[in-house]
């Protein structure tokens, strides 16, 4: 038995689009379906493909069996927009992960100087409150899940009648009250601030990616990442109380852009080689300096192990195995080098801090163990001083070979593949809209190097050998 509906919105329309990529700015829409329903009836259907004048990629094409010659002769999105705005007019724009068609339709709009707003509601939102033992909640899981009828997946009117079937059942399941209340939870929004376009949070995407926040005057004020964009920037912009730097950031967002990643592992990537390219004013954790210290291991002509400081401008990855340290300055670099030949007994004559003849002044404080004048033999010595410099030096490449890491988002839509090295990047395929390829200096990054040797033990999905 459906439930009173008087509580719950009145005028709805579900959509669905399919385009030619990921990106609201760059790609097109090639299909629209829109399903009005108000009182709980359903008062006008529309089902169009659409022609973006642009190419898009064979994986798009096989994805959704549309092909640029079946769209040849279908309007373009200018010839329609009319009729697509008096349908969504004064209704609740209902889509399942709303941000991405929601967005889509705004930057279409936009282009002819419309200016379209309204309240959304996410399906795949609302199917986590209502039915959260489930874990997953994208739309062919709804499909399987409730025995939906849905005759030709990702075409747009197919899928935005699946979104009505949907709303048709949690009204029969639930009683409004707890339908409302999953609607005002999804529906809460944070303070924007005022020189900020309120309705850019609602053209962020609920997925992987990076993002990047400018002034009114376009100087580039932070990059972040996140598993899910719009969740993220959300909570900057609602958590501005918390440092006075973050509330001084905040207070400057103007504009707001992002890059869609198919994983975490891109976003990470993504988002380290950005920032140190673009110099953004509020990311201190992954901005350094282009000068390196390095501690290298030598051995001195007696036999003992010991490390000398060089400072580079990059790192040769062939040279990673005889790298036992990697600082940000000197005086780091120098402070290490004290604590471990404290805590290990380690020479300082040997480690080229003392450059006094005979043996070295710890020796006599009982801190040496009189290697600096061959009373502790080589091979201990030597074993100690592994031992010292083994936490913290560079850890030898797990393979014989580059590796081939793959990701993709949930929907397969977007393709990411990172060939990797010696802990180097040197070589990505990005595979959405088009097929595109990047080749790499491969120089060695310390930021990477921390990356993968955090993300490499958890990635046995998407990882082959080249």
């Amino acid at each position: 038995m459906m439930c009173d509906t008087s509580m719950l919105p009145q005028k709805l329309a579900f959509v669905d689009i399919e385009t030619t990529g990921m990106s609201p700015v760059y790609d097109r829409i090639i299909d629209i379906g829109i399903i009005r329903v108000e009182n709980s009836t359903v008062v006008e259907q529309y089902n169009q493909l659409v022609n973006p004048h642009i190419p898009f990629s064979p994986f798009i094409q096989s994805m959704t069996g549309i092909t640029p010659e079946y769209l040849e002769d279908a309007p373009a999105f200018e010839d329609i927009y009319p009729t697509i705005y008096e349908l969504l007019k004064d209704t609740v724009f209902v889509a399942h992960n709303v941000r991405f068609d929601y967005g889509f339709l705004r930057n279409e709009f936009k282009r002819f100087d419309i200016s379209f707003s309204s309240k959304q509601l996410c399906t795949a939102k609302l199917s986590r409150r209502l039915y959260s033992r489930y874990r997953r909640h994208n739309l062919s899981a709804l499909i399987n899940r409730f025995g939906f009828t849905c005759e030709h997946r990702h075409r747009a009117f197919d899928d935005a009648q699946v979104l009505w079937q949907f709303y048709q059942k949690i009204m029969h399941e639930f009683p409004p009250e707890k339908i409302t209340v999953a609607i005002d939870h999804i529906q809460k929004r944070p303070t924007i601030p005022n020189q900020l376009d309120p309705g850019v949070v609602d053209t962020l995407p609920e997925t992987s990616g990076i993002y990047f926040f400018y002034d009114k005057e376009e100087n580039l004020l932070y990059i972040g990442k996140s598993n899910n964009i719009r969740s993220r920037v959300l909570s900057h912009l609602s958590s501005d109380y918390q440092s006075g730097k973050q509330m001084q950031m905040v207070k400057h967002i103007a504009r707001i852009d992002f890059e869609v990643t198919a994983g975490e592992l891109g976003a990470l990537i993504r988002e380290s080689y950005l920032v140190k390219k673009l110099n953004p004013i509020y990311n201190r954790q992954l901005r350094r300096n282009r000068k390196l210290i390095i501690l290298k291991k030598i051995t001195t002509d007696s036999g003992y192990d010991s490390a000398v400081l060089e400072t580079l401008t990059h790192i040769d990855p062939d040279d990673i195995n005889h790298i036992i340290g990697i600082f940000p300055s000197l005086r780091r670099a120098k402070n290490f080098l004290v604590y471990l030949r404290e805590k290990y007994s380690l020479c300082e004559k040997i480690l080229g801090m003392d450059a006094s003849k005979g043996s070295c002044f710890s020796y006599h404080l009982g801190e040496c163990r009189g290697a600096c004048i061959g009373v502790e033999p080589a091979r201990k010595y030597n074993a100690r001083f592994l031992l010292a410099f083994a936490e913290n030096r560079i850890k030898p490449w797990y393979f014989d070979a580059p590796i081939k890491i793959v990701e993709k988002n949930d929907n397969e839509e977007l393709v990411e593949t990172f060939i990797v090295d010696k802990w180097c990047l040197i070589r990505q395929m990005v595979s959405n809209r088009q097929q595109s390829s990047i080749p790499l200096e491969p120089v060695f990054d310390m930021d990477m190097y921390k990356i993968l040797t955090r993300r490499l033990p958890h990635l046995s999905y998407g990882l082959h050998r080249t």
